[in-house]
């Protein structure tokens, strides 16, 4: 029986001059702990989808069954290729223990199998939260002892009464597939997590834009997906299987251009846009394109409502001086929900999100671009 057999059953200072206004700041910054180098998207995993169904195999270890608590990261740009049905972002199994995909733009998860009648088992699915597509969304799946969570860019999308432990398998896992249901997604996966302890979501939001790169407590593997399979905090290394599959990075071009209506151009490399949404609902299609108010070589300003109700000023520094990284630093006057891309054309790219309600926080993140020069 299919996934989808189931779902009919059960149914993402330019120079030292420049930086001698900010020097104080940098100094109070240098105190305070570093946030780790830029998030995803050095290089990703790609996934062509059906028929060719390419993956990452991950040989069966224990433990890759967390049971007491779990917890699934990945930011993934992703189109569900099978069409009625749903393709595999990752899974264990899921028949027999856990799994995590998109059902046509829908976020499922399995967290304990799920077993046909005649076979026994008590798992199910849940459908919580949507995935837009040829969007970079942070996705997570968790499992607390009592309830199953589903967070979209760290949002909870939905919650429901989970009962534990844990249902476990000793099939391989995958990244962009199942071992029981080979049906991957189109398009793009990268910095995924396992962990056997339950995110909160204070702690979902403050790492889903950093990169992990060293053990922690509960962390069972990170696979960066950075041109190879590798889990680079412990054992659990994989390999490609399939076909269609691969790895990609955007190529580095050598200027952004010029500032345009939506998008601000920065020390001629760093391109910025902004979304905003009003809609409580997470992952939902946003309200509209931030547009640009006025711009000078390293800031700007943009508004989501009018030209004169000013919402984000955004500014890229060059501190390769002072600690190797260029700067990001934001401050807004707003408390809708925002999403904010800032891309260097040499090869990366970090998002940062405001969430509803309280007023938006400031942006000091001294460590955003290890792209020096």
């Amino acid at each position: 029986m299919s996934v989808v057999g189931a779902g009919r059953v059960d149914r993402r200072l330019s120079r030292w001059g420049r930086l001698s206004g900010i020097l104080l700041l940098g100094l109070a910054l240098a105190a305070m702990p570093q946030m780790a180098a830029a998030q995803p998207f050095g290089a990703w995993l790609t996934l062509a989808g059906e028929p060719t169904n390419g993956y990452v195999r991950v040989t069966h270890n224990a433990a890759l069954n967390p049971t007491s608590a779990f917890t699934f990261e990945a930011w993934v740009n992703v189109t569900d290729a099978l069409a009625g049905g749903c393709s595999s972002i990752a899974g264990k199994h899921w028949q027999k223990s856990w799994w995590v995909g998109i059902c046509g733009t829908t976020l499922r998860s399995y967290v304990k199998g799920y077993a046909p009648a005649g076979v026994g088992g008590t798992g199910t699915f849940r459908d919580k939260g949507v995935l837009p597509p040829g969007t970079w969304t942070h996705v997570a799946v968790v499992f607390n002892g009592t309830q199953r969570l589903h967070y979209i860019n760290g949002e909870l999308a939905g919650s429901w009464p989970e009962t534990g432990p844990l249902t476990t398998s000793s099939d391989e896992m995958r990244i962009g597939s199942d071992i029981a249901h080979n049906h991957s997604p189109s398009g793009a996966i990268d910095e995924v997590r396992l962990w056997s302890v339950a995110r909160t979501i204070g702690q979902i939001r403050s790492s889903l834009n950093k990169r992990i790169t060293a053990a922690q407590p509960g962390l069972v593997a990170v696979w960066s997906l950075d041109g190879n399979t590798n889990d680079i905090i412990g054992p659990h290394d994989g390999a490609l299987g399939g076909a269609g599959v691969g790895f990609l990075t955007f190529p580095p071009g050598f200027s952004c251009g010029a500032t345009t209506a939506t998008t601000l151009c920065l020390n001629t490399r760093f391109a910025v846009r902004a979304q905003w949404r009003t809609n409580p609902t997470p992952g939902t299609p946003p309200d509209g394109n931030a547009s640009v108010v006025g711009a000078g070589p390293d800031s700007g300003i943009f508004w989501f409502f009018g030209p004169n109700n000013w919402e984000i000023m955004v500014k890229v520094l060059n501190g390769c001086g002072l600690n190797n990284r260029y700067w990001v630093f934001s401050a807004a006057t707003t408390n809708v929900f925002y999403r904010m891309e800032v891309t260097d054309v040499k090869g990366a790219t970090k998002i940062y999100f405001n969430y509803p309600g309280p007023p938006a926080p400031a942006v000091t993140d001294t460590d955003a671009f290890a792209t020096c020069p």
